[in-house]
């Protein structure tokens, strides 16, 4: 796999929980970023709970989302259905990947506190018609 790029864009869904990790992203390429509930303060105070983007025509989504995996699901929803064609969210560590109405929902899971059977990144394929996620798998539990 190739190495992150200046012309990449990493999107992260919170939880960066240092502010070293984020200075760190920040640096390697362009970074969009809201917060989770395990930053530390330092971290929430410079990110926003939710926000929007425009990429290539398409607007995105993100938010890290709260409580279980299906009212986690159901608030992301409930925040963006009908107004982004993708969706981005966080909190479950578990990968989702789902299509409704025109609103592409993607959690890429966890790089790092993954659960169920690996540790997992996402990449967001807007070439696609329609655009899609892949969930990349990276290690055990």
């Amino acid at each position: 796999m190739k190495r992150v790029s200046r012309e990449d864009i990493i999107l992260h869904l919170g939880d960066l929980v240092s502010l070293e990790a984020l200075e760190h992203l920040r640096n390697l390429c362009q970074f969009e970023a809201v917060r989770g509930n395990c930053d530390m303060p330092d971290v929430r105070r410079g990110l926003p709970p939710r926000k929007v983007i425009e990429i290539e025509r398409l607007k995105i989504g993100l938010v890290h989302g709260h409580g279980g995996p299906s009212d986690t699901l159901k608030s992301v929803k409930e925040e963006f259905a009908g107004k982004v064609d993708i969706a981005l969210f966080g909190h479950t560590h578990i990968p989702y990947h789902h299509r409704e109405n025109g609103t592409l929902y993607f959690n890429p899971g966890s790089l790092r506190s993954g659960r169920g059977e690996a540790n997992t990144f996402g990449l967001l394929h807007l070439d696609c018609d329609p655009p899609c996620g892949e969930v990349i798998k990276i290690a055990g539990p």
